[in-house]
């Protein structure tokens, strides 16, 4: 039952944005089994709706992803508390706010926030995947782990170059994260993408332990004025979120709030609360 779960998802696996039409040849040879097995394998999947068959006798992606996506999200507590946040957080930040988790060993946008009247600078959506290593979301949450698991991490999946800015050095990387683990917050100084800077915090569950993380993606010349607003907006949201969790548990609930400057000339800032 284990093997025939794993080959199904390896099965789903293959189907992305850049390749989303597989046929049962071309399947067998990916998963290197023969075509009768890839053949049962898609007509199982087809049969629970997690793929659809083309009338050519290719497959695609079923309609019961969407609807499993639509469960996953909505009955997920801490994000209906999330959306309370980061869009207010977007629009006073003026930035683009990710809530994310990490899955294997890649970051799995779980909730986007554009703030009002800002261009949305980035590639990313809810569902897509991000490195680890060159992404604030990322690094909060592999420092988060312990570091028997993060170095495992670190060494079985490599350090791939995105920018001239990326952490290529494990022994760099494992240094940024020991300060990560120090000051609550991770960064993204143009390593995922270039001209782009982010500031992210972890949102923890009930018994305190980093489920998710909340980010803060700007342009290069913002972030250079307003870096410590950012920080500490991200912050306050990843805590009230963390605190919501907890609260629902033992009853108790409460707001943190945050104040700041404009980076740029002293005067307050529009966000005054968080």
């Amino acid at each position: 039952m284990l093997g025939t779960i794993s080959k199904a998802s390896r099965v789903l696996d293959l189907f992305t944005a850049a390749s989303p039409e597989w046929g049962v040849s071309e399947v067998a040879a990916h998963l290197q089994v023969a075509k009768s097995s890839a053949h049962d394998l898609l007509a199982t999947l087809t049969e629970i709706g997690l793929l659809r068959r083309l009338p050519d006798g290719r497959y695609r992606l079923g309609w019961r992803i969407p609807e499993l996506n639509h469960a996953l999200l909505e009955g997920t507590d801490f994000l209906r508390v999330a959306r309370t946040h980061t869009q207010r957080l977007a629009d006073q930040l003026r930035a683009t706010i990710h809530v994310a988790a990490l899955r294997e060993h890649h970051v799995i946008y779980l909730d986007k926030a554009v703030g009002w009247r800002t261009a949305d600078f980035t590639t990313t959506d809810v569902g897509l995947a991000a490195p680890m290593h060159c992404t604030a979301l990322g690094k909060v949450l592999l420092a988060a782990l312990d570091v028997e698991a993060a170095d495992a991490l670190i060494d079985r999946n490599g350090l791939s170059r995105h920018t001239p800015r990326t952490i290529t050095s494990s022994t760099r990387l494992r240094e940024e994260l020991l300060a990560i683990r120090g000051r609550g917050s991770g960064y993204d100084f143009e390593e995922a993408y270039s001209r782009v800077c982010c500031v992210a915090a972890p949102i923890r569950d009930s018994k305190g332990q980093v489920q998710a993380a909340v980010s803060a993606s700007v342009p290069l010349r913002y972030f250079q004025t307003h870096q410590d607003l950012l920080k500490r907006g991200v912050q306050a949201v990843a805590a009230n979120i963390s605190l919501a969790n907890r609260s629902a548990v033992d009853g108790r609930g409460t707001t943190v709030r945050v104040s700041g400057h404009d980076g740029r000339s002293g005067r307050r800032s529009p966000m005054q609360a968080v």
